[in-house]
């Protein structure tokens, strides 16, 4: 089961007449990097919060944020009395200079004045959070339907590999014979005498440096568990990147040993395709 990393879900809630926006955004990252925006009077459920959607979402760069959409009526602003005088009272110790700006300053500070939603029954804090863990949700069903499309390509792309790799056996099968042939002719060509013993040993050691049979068997078997990989249902992104790590030191070394343009025309076609496979198992969870 393939999961995307990158997904998006909204969902929405009333605090009286004040509606708020839910939001949730996520992208691909190596580690599970959460920023949450909360309003004040969910602060002091950020913990658990975190905590769902870590266990939700695993991995990636997400982003949760809780935005006032509009004000649908009147909210009660209660004004800090006490916390204003005092801050009114260090700023005249500061700077006896600023005449009558001395409350505009102090009703920016910290505490100065709060919501009268600052603080919420436990009843309506237990509504929100549902709201809260139903976007998660929907932003996973998304990652999910994301990850079958990605499913399809990497499939797709592996099975083309598999399919060269089957032409690569093909020839194969007569291109060593063909090379000990051509040597051996360019051999007689020389008309001298020559020690076969000695030659033999010589061709089987040069032959060696050209055989790619044991490549094409880790190749064939590094194909076959790419593939049950994809049916595990944990997370499979970072053992489909060491996986594809081992068929490109695979597929590069039966370029390096083949020596044959016909072969180096498959093993091209190879990379091109595992390159887009690495691209795509970047945004996998």
């Amino acid at each position: 089961m393939i999961k995307s990393m990158t997904g998006y879900a909204s969902e929405s809630f009333f605090v009286e007449s004040t509606k708020y926006i839910v939001e949730a955004k996520s992208v691909n990252s190596k580690i599970l990097d959460l920023k949450i925006r909360l309003p004040q009077f969910l602060k002091a459920k950020e913990f658990d919060i975190r905590k769902f959607i870590s266990s939700k979402l695993l991995r990636g760069k997400i982003e949760l944020n809780i935005n006032l959409e509009n004000n649908l009526g009147s909210q009660k602003i209660n004004i800090n009395s006490e916390v204003v005088n005092e801050y009114i009272k260090e700023l005249k110790d500061i700077d006896k200079n600023l005449e009558d700006s001395y409350l505009s300053i102090a009703m920016q500070l910290p505490y100065a004045y709060d919501s009268a939603l600052s603080s919420l029954e436990e009843n309506k804090i237990e509504e929100i959070e549902k709201t809260i863990e139903k976007t998660i949700e929907k932003l996973d069903n998304y990652r999910l339907k994301e990850g079958k499309e990605t499913e399809k390509d990497l499939i797709q792309k592996i099975s083309i590999i598999n399919s060269l790799l089957a032409d690569i056996e093909n020839v194969e099968k007569t291109r060593l014979d063909n090379k000990k042939a051509k040597l051996l002719n360019e051999f007689n060509k020389l008309n001298i005498e020559i020690d076969q013993n000695r030659l033999e040993q010589e061709m089987i050691y040069y032959i060696e440096k050209f055989d790619i049979n044991e490549e094409l068997i880790r190749l064939k078997s590094h194909i076959k568990l790419f593939m049950e990989t994809l049916e595990s249902k944990s997370p499979v992104g970072k053992k489909l990147g060491f996986i594809c790590q081992e068929i490109g030191r695979e597929i590069n070394t039966i370029g390096s040993k083949s020596n044959d343009s016909s072969l180096q025309k498959y093993v091209i076609e190879m990379k091109d395709n595992l390159e887009k496979i690495k691209e795509n198992i970047l945004n996998i969870l």
